[in-house]
């Protein structure tokens, strides 16, 4: 594992794959992945900074807390669900910009206020040299110390995400206005898996007891790919932790929304279940085991940005309604 730290003018050491990894009920719907690019808690004092037992509140034009578990605890995760660009277009849809300017302003919020220097994006595959990793290091406590960046309004940053020209999401926003140090979770094979179930999908045609055939077992690859990078989270920080790259065993993670459902269900089963579907191929299995976050006791809150939270339809589809509803009661 590397870990790759970057300023604004640092933008080639990471890159993006090109890659769009969903299924929503009743209907192929492939949410689309980040494609394979400062300052800090100045407005809050360092006793503010990450204090265990504190009750969470995003500032309500950015996004909404929904879900909330062992929030006590010193060490957090913060999970942001957001949503990507078109797979095959590379296209914004209509909300696609505002929705990224939200994800932007939280996570730029989690930084000031939550101390947080982990960005663990969806769908990021590292492609840095050596050499670079080497000299990040220095540079980066330059940037911290000399630099300063001036807080973007939601309306510009839409603007610059809603550019169709050029790719940019807030994650890469982000990276460039924040020294964060950002690390792979996705885990290879399971995203090659997905990405050839989607194919798969994509070619049933009329068909219809094949797309439900395939269809089942797409939803069980994505479960499972769901599962290995939650897994794989605690030890990613604790890494990083050790390593005095980050100052916290904290770190936030910005993925789909067809992920979210399943996170939930891990942890509040606090471990990993999943079961091959019926008409399942012979290389799939029972996946089970503890869930690593419960075992290295984090807390973990679930955000959504506020275009998102606010659409009902966006909700039914992902089956968050309900669990959106009961947050808010």
């Amino acid at each position: 594992m590397l870990c790759v730290r970057t300023s604004r003018n640092d933008k080639t050491f990471f890159s993006f794959p090109k890659a769009g990894l969903a299924v929503a009920a009743l209907a192929l719907f492939l949410s689309a992945l980040p494609s394979p690019n400062p300052i800090f808690a100045r407005d809050s004092s360092p006793s503010s900074v990450g204090r265990p037992g504190e009750i969470l509140k995003i500032p309500a034009e950015y996004g909404e807390v929904v879900y909330r578990y062992n929030e006590g605890s010193p060490n957090q995760l913060f999970i942001i669900g957001m949503s990507h660009r078109d797979s095959l277009t590379r296209m914004n849809g209509t909300r696609t910009a505002k929705t990224q300017a939200e994800v932007y302003k939280i996570g730029e919020w989690l930084i000031r206020n939550k101390g947080l220097e982990l960005l663990l994006p969806e769908g990021f595959f590292k492609t840095k040299p050596e050499k670079v990793e080497k000299e990040m290091g220095p540079r980066v406590e330059a940037a911290k110390k000399d630099r300063e960046v001036a807080s973007p309004s939601l309306e510009t940053l839409e603007k610059e995400l809603g550019n169709n020209r050029t790719f940019i999401n807030a994650e890469m926003l982000l990276i460039r206005d924040y020294p964060l140090c950002i690390d792979q979770v996705e885990d290879k094979i399971c995203y090659d898996a997905v990405s050839n179930g989607i194919q798969k999908l994509a070619n049933c045609g009329s068909n219809l007891d094949e797309y439900f055939s395939v269809r089942s077992e797409l939803d069980y690859l994505q479960d499972v790919r769901t599962g290995t990078m939650l897994q794989k989270i605690p030890g990613i920080i604790e890494t990083e932790f050790q390593q005095g790259r980050i100052k916290n065993r904290k770190a936030f993670l910005t993925i789909g929304m067809s992920h979210i459902l399943p996170i939930i269900r891990y942890l509040n089963e606090k471990r990993i279940a999943i079961y091959p579907p019926a008409t399942g191929n012979a290389q799939s299995g029972n996946h089970i085991e503890e869930l690593n976050l419960a075992k290295a006791d984090f807390g973990v809150s679930i955000i959504l940005p506020r275009t998102l939270v606010d659409d009902p339809k966006i909700l039914r589809v992902n089956r968050l309604d309900k669990i959106v509803a009961d947050s808010r009661k």
